[in-house]
């Protein structure tokens, strides 16, 4: 059918690539409501389409695709991002997608994918050998996550993808980390790094410079370090029992 070899290269698109396509407005109307009704063409919200793949009968752009070309602002974030580089073992029916523009959470063919407010664009990549995904490098990940254990990060879940990750950017936390200039975070961060410090091949260097970030004040690393925590000194913040079996320098 006429614009569906041109309109599928493009994987996902906007109203505005089809009239690149057809370039007037009635015919690209014209155009994508006919390919629609006969099967080829699925919207997926708004202003935004992809052609269907007449093999799998699903469309062309993966979830990551989708989850990145919402807007302009938008990337792939949080326990999704750890999911696209294989670090998650779980595969989730949930896309957590960061902007600075907001868009309203909607579903996509048993997908849902749920806005996340961002204030930044820094650590967003778009990764070699892909097309049209924009995502949180590792370090921005961790950090995001970091910052949101409880609201959408499991620590559990967390600490077993951090576990898989075979090293870090120290300048990067650290740019990453002055973005939200948290205290609470920088304690966090600190101390969930230390247990994987060899492993990530982290320098001394990065935790002393985190320390210089934490003044006083103890700070709970989730919900349920309030009801069974123990204190690490180190870095004034209460964990989970469980986990501070991983640590060193720890107090009951």
């Amino acid at each position: 059918m006429k614009g569906y070899k041109e309109l599928s290269e493009k994987v996902i698109f906007t109203f505005d690539d089809a009239l690149d396509v057809f370039k007037h407005k009635p015919t690209a109307y014209a155009a994508l409501r006919r390919l629609n009704q006969k099967g080829f063409l699925m919207k997926i919200r708004n202003n935004l389409y992809s052609c269907i793949n007449p093999i799998t009968k699903s469309v062309y752009a993966d979830k990551f695709q989708i989850a990145s070309s919402i807007n302009e602002k938008c990337y792939v974030s949080h326990h999704s991002a750890f999911e696209y580089y294989g670090y998650q073992n779980q595969v989730f029916n949930t896309v957590y997608v960061s902007s600075e523009k907001r868009f309203n959470t909607f579903e996509f063919d048993g997908i849902l994918y749920q806005y996340e407010k961002s204030n930044s664009f820094n650590g967003v990549i778009e990764p070699p050998y892909t097309y049209k995904i924009k995502i949180t490098d590792i370090e921005r990940t961790i950090v995001d996550s970091l910052n949101h254990i409880d609201s959408i990060s499991n620590l559990e879940e967390l600490i077993n993808n951090i576990s898989l990750v075979p090293s870090l950017h120290p300048e990067k936390l650290l740019q990453y980390l002055e973005i939200y200039n948290l205290q609470a975070l920088y304690q966090k961060t600190a101390y969930i790094l230390s247990l994987f410090q060899d492993n990530l091949k982290l320098d001394q260097s990065l935790f002393e410079k985190l320390k210089t970030k934490i003044y006083k004040g103890v700070t709970y690393l989730n919900e349920e370090s309030k009801f069974d925590g123990v204190y690490i000194s180190e870095y004034q913040l209460v964990v989970p029992k469980w986990l501070s079996q991983r640590g060193q320098n720890h107090e009951i």
